[in-house]
């Protein structure tokens, strides 16, 4: 298997990067998913402003060429790269959590790097262990939530009103640790590095 290459910044709806063709902008669906208004909407904008084609990224974002819409800055949407299991079902902690952590980190004053995300995995099974996160809420094997950072063997047990706190938490420490300076700026590279976790 070759390395990943990592080129540019993470794009998103408010900063997109130039591409060999175009802008490439990306859109995060608020709590990892669109109604049918929204999808159709999207498509129709990525159809005539873009070159027509829809890309689902990796982190489960939706990657057009040419628009720019969302938040109401770049920092702001920037910040809001959270990943959710895709089998959530009503009723559930994923929707919940995730509209939380998306209000938390709108109001952090958090200067964390365009590629750092957070993965809500918190179904019966881990579905995005294999996925690029730096910080997960999962479940344990008692079915309990925990958050852990990515690279860690374990994490920390947690109630699910203080799950979200404790996730921005981590994220606060990678940044005032140092993981957020130099060449790799994950957090899995950063606990490989020889960072011990609080």
């Amino acid at each position: 298997m070759s390395a990943v290459a990592i080129k540019g910044w993470c794009p998103g709806a408010l900063r997109p990067m130039q591409s060999g063709d175009g802008l490439v902008v990306r859109i995060r669906p608020r709590v990892g998913r669109l109604d049918a208004i929204q999808a159709v909407g999207i498509a129709e904008l990525a159809a005539r402003y873009g070159n027509g084609l829809i890309d689902l990224t990796s982190r489960g974002n939706l990657q057009i060429r040419g628009l720019g819409l969302l938040d109401a800055d770049s920092e702001t949407e920037a910040q809001r790269n959270i990943l959710v299991t895709p089998f959530w079902t009503a009723g559930d902690d994923t929707r919940p959590l995730a509209a939380e952590l998306e209000r938390a980190l709108a109001g952090a004053s958090l200067d964390l790097p365009t590629k750092f995300g957070f993965a809500i995995d918190d179904g019966n099974e881990r579905l995005l262990a294999g996925a690029s996160a730096d910080v997960r809420i999962e479940r344990d094997r008692n079915g309990s939530l925990l958050v852990r950072a990515d690279g860690a063997r374990s994490g920390r047990s947690v109630r699910r009103d203080e799950a979200v706190r404790v996730a921005l938490a981590l994220a606060e420490w990678f940044v005032a640790s140092g993981g957020a300076r130099g060449g790799k700026r994950r957090m899995a590279a950063h606990l490989a590095g020889g960072a011990s976790l609080p």
